[in-house]
């Protein structure tokens, strides 16, 4: 049964591992692509990697509980979805800068790529559709968000810091003393994902095959 509950686990985490690919990011398809693979690398190895430094030794008594293996696969479709949000943000963020593209452009094109990455990751990972309040989460992120700051790495990426360590199967007592460390971690693993979208990033061809109804460009 131990065997069984790792191996389990594991094939379900390594859905979550992306298929790196090279080529330039110039259509809101291959962009929602590139962030639904950045995203689940992202989620999968800094929660894995905090619950392995944190349980030590002792991990594969840990996933011998069934429930324990529930609340892993339960934590990591979340934090996914976090670090999709932050991610998608990020990139629409550069679109509008370098697009350039006003903000309803850039909400659209989160929108559009967030739904689309979501249901990927999901799909590949047995999970069922995209949850509501993801989307609801996400539209009033965007109705809120100042394009020109987004563009600030920090400020992007702080939900996925703070969720790493609220959705962690984790007692709290352990995620007080850990929040710094774990939170610097995945805060180092975003370093590469926004460098690798910097330069592959063709904002201003992207801009250009998003629907026009779906940017009014009288805002501003």
């Amino acid at each position: 049964m131990l065997r069984w509950n790792i191996l389990r686990l594991w094939a379900f985490m390594s859905r979550f591992r992306p298929r790196f690919e090279r080529h330039r990011l110039d259509t809101p398809e291959l962009l929602a692509s590139f962030l639904c693979t950045r995203s689940s690398y992202v989620a999968q190895t800094s929660l894995y990697g905090y619950l392995k430094t944190r349980m030590g030794t002792s991990y594969r008594t840990y996933f011998e509980d069934d429930m324990f293996s529930a609340s892993i696969r339960m934590a990591a479709i979340k934090l996914f979805l976090s670090c999709l949000a932050d991610l998608t943000v990020f990139a629409a963020a550069l679109c509008a800068r370098d697009g350039p593209l006003p903000p309803s452009g850039a909400a659209a094109l989160a929108q559009f790529c967030f739904q689309r990455a979501a249901t990927q990751g999901l799909a590949e990972a047995g999970v069922g559709p995209v949850p509501v309040d993801a989307l609801e989460r996400l539209t009033q992120r965007l109705q809120a968000t100042d394009w020109e700051a987004a563009v600030d790495g920090r400020r992007a990426f702080a939900g996925s810091e703070v969720d790493l360590v609220r959705f962690a199967p984790v007692i709290d007592e352990y995620k007080a003393l850990d929040r710094e460390i774990v939170t610097n971690s995945i805060r180092f693993r975003w370093h590469d994902v926004r460098d690798q979208l910097r330069r592959r990033l063709e904002a201003p061809r992207l801009a250009n095959k998003i629907p026009p109804q779906a940017v009014d460009t009288t805002d501003g």
